[in-house]
């Protein structure tokens, strides 16, 4: 299946590392993919900030706090089976290295219309929350 992965660093070979999520799923040693384009792109400029500020990838979406601008990053396009976690398309995990892949170079001005600034972690988490909220209504 054609899967994405999203990072701010440009790689030869994709290398499973130890993740830090919740879970036993999102705690493995593994390289994390999404069915979404779009997310990985958005968690690729994402990843940019790491250190910096605190941000938030709900799907769809990049909130940044503070006005931290994200750089480029680089979307990996795989056709591989991976095993699904608990997020749905969302989520997925594969064990090995990869270096068969087609690298896409993401340019923040292109998702301009889908990062959202605070100025809080506590309005972060309101955003969130209240999308949660939605998604249970429909």
């Amino acid at each position: 299946m054609k899967l994405y992965h999203g990072t701010p660093q440009k790689v030869e070979v994709l290398i499973p590392r130890l993740a830090k999520g919740i879970g036993e799923f999102q705690n493995q040693k593994a390289i994390f993919f999404t069915k979404s384009f779009e997310q990985a792109a958005l968690y690729a400029i994402g990843k940019s900030l790491k250190g910096k500020t605190q941000f938030a990838l709900p799907p769809n979406k990049l909130i940044i706090v503070g006005d931290f601008k994200p750089s480029k990053g680089y979307v990996y396009e795989v056709d591989i089976d991976a095993k699904k976690g608990e997020l749905g398309d969302y989520e997925y995990a594969y064990t090995k290295p990869i270096s068969k892949f087609k690298v896409h170079e993401i340019n923040p001005e292109n998702y301009k219309s889908k990062i959202t600034y605070v100025k809080s972690k506590e309005e972060m988490m309101t955003i969130i929350n209240a999308e949660k909220a939605g998604q249970g209504n429909h």
